[in-house]
């Protein structure tokens, strides 16, 4: 078979002026290069010179676009013509031309125009088509596999896939012989209605009229039965919508009043973080200068900026929330549209075929009326011409009797040349046997020739592969042996990391020894190991708001104490923390402090209550909170504070300065405590990195034995070597000994030839001469014919039955016009209701729908713009932020080593901005809940008020009231219900008026009609073989397709099992066909359950399984590598190495598996502005 030589590429795509050419050669030639060097070129250029006309399939937005563009930066003109050349190897003359090598070239001008040659000749692409398609090879066909097939076949349905092996076997032509039968068919029934007779159609009319009027009775029922199981259908969907509707209502109410919660509180927080940051400005008046002034006023920006970016966080999640429900509800229109759009489709189209159909009864009823005036006019004229008929027929009959003479008496002639002639061709058939005897001794010395020939290469392409083998695997143990030792360093780095968070953990632990107690009581109560713990004190209680920091100073760290029961869990907790030497902790056993109160509020001017009073919890932890804040005044201001503490109660104020009974003070700066959890990293951290270096070290010492198995692996391919090479040798001279036998065969041949065409002179004499007495004869024939064909003619004139038979035959037109004029009235009918529904339901809802596509789409666009200002404010807000801090940084060193006393300031703002932070995470949370159920509501509303316009169209005004077991059985019956009014068709709306007039005119009468009803059987039962042969070839085909797929399947995936069924064996073409693929250690699946790398591979099985029962003389496959893992990548190129005997292959690749196994390499490149080619050895490329 015909297979690519070379091909040339000048100015075609990105190659350039200069003319780049690939040789190739039969077996696997592998071309790769950088991505955009142009390498996937080369197989549009193969498409280009096939005569391909689709740009788009050669990757061009049009074919002027396959020209190379040029390069002005570097001086590269535009090309004026795209120019590619292919050479094809026409040894077995596959091909029509007379030469063993043919080249085809194309060359396309700027205009767009081709100009195609043959061998240098000019030719039109029809013939170069033709030329082609004679040995299998076709720019459509499937010679040439381009980037993506793989994939789309991979996701192709099953009906598609069965498809493909359809076309394949050619079961079109099955499809147009029935068809054909079918007409015929068609063409056998209506001769037998027409020889019923004018009284047998009115008896036929009568009971298609009553059948007609069953139908238009059974159509009603039908109509009325859809419209009320829709209605059901519409009002339990109604009812989930509206349950849908009710549930999002109550989430939102809910969501409602969480946002609003937090919206006081952050606002809350706000008015105190702005009294304190009144209070930390009106001390930093009196105790700092300048910059403790600046601090604060970067701090108030700091906080402003803070907020402004929370706020427009939270208005870009809810824009984010906005556009998503948006699109929902466009998404959701836009398939509603999509749905109107195709039942306008189809009520236009089925509008259309009625029109056709009117028309074409109106054409049939013109047709008929002419018929049925020729019909009349000629049983007229045959009545007048009988006796001038008679006389014609004894002239004809004589005239008869002398030719036929005439045509013995040649026959005779004839009969002895053809017995010379038959003397010759047995004289000639004895010396073509013998020089087929020649020619098979001939074949299969040729044949050994090649196969030694063929050999001898494999054994030096084997060579070649061991040498490559041995440098591949010295690469590879060079390559494991750098690994190694990469591995090695970073097993070092891990241990020395895995000891330095060992020594972070001892460390944080010795810092924070009080927080590590509590921690471990707390998490001894939820394992359950100490009973009676409630937690700590700060997370079973809630401040009022701008009483925080009073409570915490009033406090003096119990907030951090562990409450419990009583005091046997207390005593539990001490014990524990005393064996495991963990701590000291504050503990509060609340049954013990029952009888502790708070004091009464004195009646001292300023004194706002006592601190318990601002502190809500649990009655059951009210000792506990008694306990600790119920002695403690709080007050607005320090004097009235220092005045409560001189009367001798123990007072704090509203900022958290805490004044003794006994005259001690506790205020200054304050700085909230260092969380030591977040440094201490974990156990499990530090256990997972160190089993992460064992598993290292155990890789390091797997790889130390693959590198010995290279070792052993090198020392037996070379001893393989040696042997190959023996054997080359031995092969050397068998072949020069068949070489001899060869040229003594051909001498033979010669001299059969010479005789054999001294017999095919003289036989092709007596052929001359028994030319002309056939011509002679046929030309007798032919004048007999025509004389039997007028004396039929002037019988059949003269025939009175005839006659008589024309007259009735004038009748049954008469009454065939009369139905064919109803069936347009019918006609009329239907098409007044389709344009009815067309006008009044289907436009208006399509319009309805995109008024409302341009709404939301609008809306879409405000929402986005808004989001992005808000991006844009937001980044500015966040550099300006990140300025200030630094800014408050350097001013806080400042003015803190000048000022103690604003510690406490400082820390509570910082601690307002934090509950600040996490408030407005929980608000944003929250508010983009909110909007996401309010577009929720939104899209049931729409879908609420669609279904009540569905349901007035379907004539309800209100939805039923429907069970659960009629909504669930309201589907299956409305696919039977619409199934009956399909199969039942369209109706005749009048064919209760005609039944009732046709019914008095049945009569009982009837005529022969067994000829057309044998005729009609014979018909049935040839397409009853039609089909039978037509699943025959198919199932054929698809059980080689199947065998082959399973094996491909196989071979590429290791052992894996594949294989082809049929959805539908019984009537394969009432389905389609699947894979069921399982790959090694899985389970079986269906190939559109697998991975997308699967899926590539049962793909390319699938394409080798095709090809292998349609083969070719060469492929030329794009990437089809391009989403295999390397593992199936090398098995891919190992089936193109074994299967490059048969065809050959040519294969564009990135992947290096694939290259390593070619025979032959191409490189492309771009430089200079185009694309260039090289030839590369295999094993710099491997």
């Amino acid at each position: 078979m015909p297979y690519l030589k070379k091909i040339e590429l000048k100015g075609f795509k990105s190659f350039g002026p200069k003319t780049a050419t690939v040789t190739l050669d039969k077996g696997f030639t592998a071309i790769t290069g950088p991505n955009g060097s142009g390498k996937t070129n080369i197989a549009d250029a193969v498409l280009f010179g096939l005569g391909e006309l689709s740009s788009r399939r050669m990757r061009a937005a049009s074919l002027g676009k396959l020209i190379y563009h040029g390069y002005p930066d570097l001086n590269i003109k535009k090309a004026k013509t795209a120019k590619v050349v292919i050479q094809f190897d026409n040894s077995d003359n596959l091909l029509p031309v007379d030469t063993s090598t043919v080249t085809i070239s194309r060359e396309l001008n700027n205009a767009g125009q081709s100009l195609y040659r043959l061998n240098g000749r000019r030719i039109s692409r029809s013939h170069i088509l033709n030329i082609l398609s004679m040995a299998g090879i076709s720019p459509t066909g499937h010679n040439v596999v381009l980037q993506g097939i793989i994939t789309r076949m991979a996701e192709i349905s099953s009906p598609d896939r069965r498809k493909m092996i359809s076309n394949l076997v050619g079961i079109e032509q099955y499809d147009i012989e029935k068809a054909e039968a079918e007409n015929k068919l068609r063409a056998a029934e209506i001769s037998i209605r027409t020889a019923m007779g004018r009284i047998d159609e009115v008896q036929k009319r009568v009971d298609d009229l009553e059948r007609e009027r069953n139908e238009l009775l059974r159509y009603t029922f039908l109509k009325k039965e859809i419209k009320r199981f829709e209605a059901i259908k519409v009002s339990g969907e109604l009812m989930d919508v509206q349950s849908k509707k009710s549930d999002v209502l109550s989430k939102i109410e809910n969501v409602q009043s969480k946002v609003e919660n937090s919206r006081q509180l952050r606002e809350e927080l706000r008015n105190k973080r702005h009294e304190v940051e009144t209070e930390w400005i009106k001390l930093g008046s009196e105790m700092i200068e300048d910059r403790g002034t600046r601090l604060l006023e970067v701090q108030y920006k700091v906080g402003e900026a803070r907020s402004k970016i929370n706020e427009l966080t939270t208005n870009i999640g809810v824009g984010t929330a906005s556009l998503d429900g948006l699109r929902r509800v466009v998404k959701n229109n836009e398939q509603k549209l999509e749905a109107i759009k195709n039942e306008i489709k189809e009520n236009r189209s089925e509008t259309r075929r009625i029109k056709r159909e009117r028309e074409r009864l109106l054409a049939e009823i013109a047709e008929k009326q002419a018929n049925y005036d020729i019909v009349s006019n000629e049983a007229s004229k045959l009545r007048a011409s009988l006796g001038e008929n008679s006389r014609k027929n004894k002239e004809i009959e004589e005239q008869l009797e002398k030719r036929t003479q005439e045509l013995m008496d040649l026959r005779s002639k004839f009969i002895q040349d053809r017995t010379n002639l038959k003397v010759l061709t047995r004289q000639l058939r004895d010396f073509v046997k013998r020089k087929e005897s020649f020619e098979s001794n001939l074949n299969i010395l040729k044949k050994s020739y090649a196969e030694l020939k063929k050999v001898q290469r494999d054994q030096a392409n084997s060579s070649k592969n061991l040498e490559k083998t041995v440098e591949r695997k010295l690469t590879q143990k060079e390559s494991v042996t750098i690994e190694m030792a990469q591995a090695e360093k970073i097993a070092e780095s891990a241990q020395d990391a895995v000891a330095e968070f060992v020594t972070q953990r001892e460390l944080a632990e010795k810092v924070a020894p009080e927080e590590n107690a509590r921690r471990s009581i707390e998490e001894l109560a939820d394992l359950g190991a100490i009973k009676g713990i409630h937690g700590r004190l700060k997370n079973l209680i809630k401040i009022e708001r701008g009483y925080k920091r009073a409570i915490e100073a009033t406090a003096t760290g119990w907030l951090d104490a562990i409450v419990v029961q009583n005091y046997d869990a207390a005593f539990m907790c001490a014990e524990t923390l005393k064996k495991m030497k963990l701590g000291r902790i504050k503990i509060i056993p609340i049954e013990e402090m029952n009888s502790i109160k708070s004091i009464n509020t004195p009646m001292i001017r300023g004194v706002d209550g006592i601190a318990s009073q601002f502190v809500k919890c649990n009655q059951k932890f009210e000792p506990a909170v008694n306990f600790v804040f119920g002695d403690t005044l709080v007050t607005k201001d320090d004097r009235t504070a220092f005045a409560s503490s001189r009367q001798g109660h123990r007072t704090v104020t509203v900022n958290g300065d805490l004044y003794e009974a006994q005259g001690g003070l506790e205020s200054g700066y304050y700085r909230a405590p260092v969380d030591y959890s977040s440094i201490i990293p974990s156990e499990s951290a530090v256990k997972s990195l160190s089993e992460a270096v064992d598993a290292l070290q155990k890789h390091l010492t797997k790889r130390e034995k693959d590198i010995q198995n290279y070792k052993e692996e090198i020392d037996r391919t070379k001893i393989e070597l040696n042997k190959l090479t023996e054997t080359i040798t031995i092969l050397d001279g068998e072949i020069g000994r068949v070489r001899e036998n060869v040229k003594h065969t051909r001498q033979n041949i010669i001299r059969i030839e010479k005789r054999v065409t001294k017999i095919n002179e003289t036989r092709e004499e007596e052929k001359t001469r028994l030319e002309i007495l056939k011509s002679q004869r046929d030309s007798l024939k032919k004048e007999i014919d025509k004389l039997r064909e007028e004396l039929t003619e002037l019988r059949i004139k003269m025939d009175p039955a005839r006659i008589q038979e024309m007259e009735i035959q004038r009748e049954e037109l008469g009454n065939e016009l009369i139905g064919s004029r109803k069936i347009v009235g019918n006609t009329e009918t239907n098409l007044a209701t389709l344009e009815s529904k067309f006008g009044n339901v289907l436009k208006i809802s399509a319009e309805n729908i995109r008024i409302q596509l341009r709404k939301l789409n609008a809306q879409i666009i405000t929402v986005e713009n808004e989001n992005k200002e808000a991006y844009k404010e937001k980044e500015f807000l966040e550099i300006k932020l990140e300025e200030l801090e630094k800014l408050k940084e350097e001013l806080s060193r400042t003015v803190l080593n000048a000022k103690e006393e604003s510690k406490k300031f400082t820390v509570e703002i910082d601690d307002i901005d934090k509950k600040l932070r996490q408030l407005d995470s929980v608000y944003e949370r929250s508010d983009k809940l909110y909007n996401e159920l309010q577009f929720n509501l939104q899209t049931y509303e729409m879908q609420q008020k669609q279904y009540m316009q569905r349901l007035q169209e379907l004539d309800y005004d209100q939805p039923l009231t429907i069970s659960q077991e009629q909504l669930e059985t309201a589907e299956t019956a409305l696919k039977q219900l619409r199934f009956e009014l399909t199969r039942l068709g369209a109706v005749n709306q009048l064919s209760l008026d005609h039944y009732a007039e046709q019914a008095s005119r049945y009569k009982e009468l009837s005529i022969r009609m067994n000829e057309l009803e044998k005729e009609k059987q014979s018909i049935l039962a040839f397409m009853d073989e039609i089909e039978r042969k037509k699943r025959a070839v198919f199932m054929e085909a698809f059980e080689k397709i199947d065998s082959s797929f399973r094996r491909y399947f196989s071979r590429l995936t290791g052992g894996g099992e594949g294989e082809l069924i049929l959805e539908n064996p019984e009537d394969p073409f009432a389905g389609g066909m699947d894979m069921l693929v399982q790959f090694r250690n899985k389970a079986s699946i269906l190939v559109s359950g697998a991975s997308s790398g699967e899926r590539s591979v049962s793909a390319v099985a699938f394409i080798f399984a095709l090809q292998e029962f349609m083969p070719t003389a060469f492929y030329v496959f794009d990437e089809i590598d391009a989403h295999l893992d390397p593992v199936h990548v090398s098995r891919l190129g190992d089936l193109f190495a074994e299967e490059s005997n048969k065809s050959q292959f040519v294969v564009i690749t990135l992947k290096p598996e694939m290259v390593s196994k070619a025979k032959k390499v191409w490189g492309i490149y771009e430089r200079s502005g185009y694309s260039h080619v090289v030839s590369a050895p295999i094993k710099e490329v491997a």
